[in-house]
């Protein structure tokens, strides 16, 4: 295998990989990634709702990373594990996820026939069960432009994770969730700054699938540490040869910065496999604020094309339509202009490794 660019990097990542089969003995260490770019439109994008936007961009239907991950063998059933696995700017070639090495996951830990527990970064309980949940499965113009802390992660986290047969129970505690901030969390003497935790739940029987979640985090300084702001959601799955439905709920009681908002976000859609090699899906995302004018709906389709078992092209487009002050953008992470519309268009390959 040739490895190119940065020597001491790429040294660095064969060393690992050398160290895993050199040391460890009736264990596997896999290096794998995924590399998602396309070409993208997007209408409204300037100030004040002005201009088009044509770019290239990174993880539009998966996002683009890199990874090693571990398992080794220590009897009686038990096994310890790793997982580091970085974000990549595929359109640029920068690292994601603010900058860290290894921003989408980071952690150790053991697992047996009662489940595993783990130590480090981790994704959140929304994260691990709603992905199928999701017409568009957490394509960028899916549940994540409404609302981004379905795919979040979570800093300085202890995480359970229990498979018993079609049931699957998470639990998640963190005493810091983002250590980019300064004072993010593991403050002494003020635990609930930056303190986020988790439950999760799915159950699948026969054709009907079901998940809930809920999610908590606090502020991130003394002033903020009592402002708290709960997620409650629910997602139902159907599926029957190449179809599905699927439909969810989410509950926002108040943010960090405004504790007594209050928000609802609907979905609905499904997916169907025209062909063995073609998908087509289709969302409709509804997002209400209480007693308030603001408020988004989104509408996106997706078709997907598999050229081989590693690489899938793709068309996907979104409409977003604000209302009152929203700004949200039809792409995970974007924003419009206050009370702006904006239609987003995207094509590109997906190759994984």
């Amino acid at each position: 295998m040739e490895i190119k660019g940065n020597s001491r990097f790429a040294a660095g990542v064969v060393g690992l990989i050398l160290a895993g089969g050199v040391h460890a003995q009736g264990a596997s260490v896999t290096l794998y990634g995924l590399v998602d770019t396309g070409v993208e439109y997007l209408s409204h994008a300037g100030p004040g709702g002005s201009g088009s936007q044509y770019r290239l961009s990174s993880g539009n239907v998966a996002g683009s990373r890199w990874g090693l991950r571990g398992k080794e063998d220590l009897g009686n059933g038990l096994s310890g594990l790793f997982v580091l696995e970085g974000g990549i700017l595929s359109d640029t070639g920068m690292t994601g996820q603010g900058g860290r090495l290894f921003g989408r996951q980071a952690y150790v830990g053991l697992e047996g026939k009662w489940g595993r527990v783990s130590l480090g970064r981790h994704i959140n309980t929304l994260f691990d069960v709603f992905v199928p949940f999701d017409p568009l499965r957490y394509a960028t113009y899916g549940v994540t432009a409404q609302d981004a802390q379905f795919a979040n992660r979570v800093d300085n986290s202890v995480k359970y994770t229990g498979n018993f047969g079609n049931l699957t129970v998470i639990g998640l505690y963190s005493a810091g969730y983002d250590s980019t901030i300064a004072n993010g969390g593991e403050v002494p003497g003020s635990v609930r700054i930056g303190q986020e935790l988790g439950g999760a739940a799915s159950y699948t029987m026969g054709n009907l699938g079901v998940a809930v979640s809920y999610d908590q985090r606090r502020g991130i300084t003394v002033a903020t540490q009592g402002n708290i702001e709960r997620r409650y959601a629910a997602g139902l799955l159907w599926s029957t040869g190449p179809f599905s439905a699927m439909a969810g709920y989410r509950f926002l009681q108040g943010t960090i910065a405004a504790p007594t908002l209050r928000s609802s976000l609907y979905w609905i859609g499904g997916s169907y496999k025209i062909q063995p090699a073609l998908t087509l899906a289709a969302g409709v995302y509804r997002n209400d604020q209480r007693q308030s004018s603001n408020g988004a709906m989104s509408y996106a389709l997706s078709a997907i094309y598999a050229v081989s078992k590693r690489t899938e092209v793709y068309l996907n487009a979104a409409f977003m339509d604000n209302r009152g002050t929203s700004t949200s953008g039809v792409a995970l992470g974007g924003s419009v202009a206050p009370g702006v519309n904006q239609t987003g268009v995207v094509g590109g390959v997906k190759h994984i490794f």
